[in-house]
């Protein structure tokens, strides 16, 4: 496994050599909007053969269609990435429009599922004699990390495929996590859950993954928040993340989409996680070498609650000002009519 000294790398600006990309056949699940679609265009654009799959198939036919008729080479399928059987055949339709492989996968499907444990909990009284509470929901981690495992287990089946003697590319698969997979993200049990799960997935396959035949590549992306239907959600922005990204601010898409580009264009990155922070990328050094990202974390983050800190004390000191301002006013009025 690569450590994050042997190959210093920055995430922040566009990679430029995508040549390796060219004719290679890619599958980005979750692809018809947000940053699925943002990374599938990139990655067209560079030359790939690219399937899409996503559940909306109204939107998944019409980007299909979009990056089609710009020239690029672009599926579209549809898929509920719950489904085992689904997923199998996203792959056959894939290998087949991809020229009969799989080079490089995508499994960026996802929601931002249940709310809290507690809150979900306080939702129905709490009693001995009445019915239990209903039975929560847990869609968020079936869709974020369950099919994410299946995923990756057929992309691990489907590298197997023969290739031409001459096509040396290393395959590649690229998480899509999330700084809550570090954080955590109290809006939501399943998202935290599923997130940290996705991290795991990486830890327990990345180091086999470049001893096996054939090698495969496995990075990780983690994003801040990003500007995507997800996030502009009323529920979401009602929330304490929502009301967090009043005072941070969205990380931009394309440093998302920079850091999902390099992974996949330079086969010499394995086994490392880019976080995108709100004012930059940086290699987490996510491994035992970089304090499993401990150390950017939590200099990031800092940065984070000083800004927090900082717009909480000018609410405060405006909403001071404003209770001066009308003491002072009572006390005029009190001088002219008391």
């Amino acid at each position: 496994m690569a450590t994050p000294a042997a190959i210093p790398i920055t995430f922040n600006e566009p990679y430029l050599d995508v040549s390796s990309l060219g004719g290679r056949s890619v599958l980005v699940t979750g692809g018809a909007a947000g940053i699925g679609l943002a990374c599938a265009r990139k990655i067209a654009e560079a030359g790939a053969v690219v399937t899409i799959s996503d559940l909306n198939e109204v939107s998944g036919q019409a980007a299909a269609q979009e990056l089609s008729a710009a020239g690029l080479r672009v599926q579209f399928v549809q898929c509920d990435v719950r489904s085992y059987a689904a997923q199998v055949e996203m792959y056959k339709q894939a290998i087949t429009f991809g020229g009969g492989r799989i080079d490089v996968v995508i499994p960026n499907a996802g929601i931002m599922g249940e709310q809290n444990l507690f809150d979900m909990a306080a939702a129905s009284p709490a009693s001995l004699d009445g019915p239990p509470p209903p039975q929560p929901s847990y869609t968020g981690c079936e869709i974020n990390v369950q099919a994410v495992y299946n995923t990756c287990y057929l992309a691990m089946h489907y590298f197997r495929l023969s290739r031409a003697a001459e096509d040396t590319y290393k395959p590649s698969i690229i998480l899509i996590s999330s700084l809550a997979g570090y954080v955590g993200y109290p809006s939501s049990s399943t998202y935290s859950i599923s997130k940290f799960g996705v991290r795991g997935l990486f830890y327990g396959i990345r180091d086999r993954a470049s001893r096996e035949t054939p090698a495969v590549r496995i990075n990780l992306v983690a994003p801040w928040y990003i500007e995507t239907a997800m996030t502009q959600d009323t529920v979401f922005r009602a929330s304490e993340a929502g009301q967090l990204l009043d005072i941070i601010g969205f990380a931009p898409m394309d440093r998302v989409v920079a850091a999902v580009l390099q992974f996949a264009a330079n086969e010499q990155l394995h086994g490392r996680a880019a976080g995108v922070f709100p004012t930059a990328n940086e290699d987490l050094g996510d491994d035992l070498e970089g304090m499993f990202g401990g150390a950017v974390l939590q200099r990031h983050m800092q940065d984070v609650m000083v800004k927090v800190v900082r717009a909480m004390t000018a609410a405060a000191e405006k909403e001071k000002g404003e209770l001066e301002r009308t003491d002072s006013a009572t006390a005029a009025l009190t001088g002219i009519w008391g």
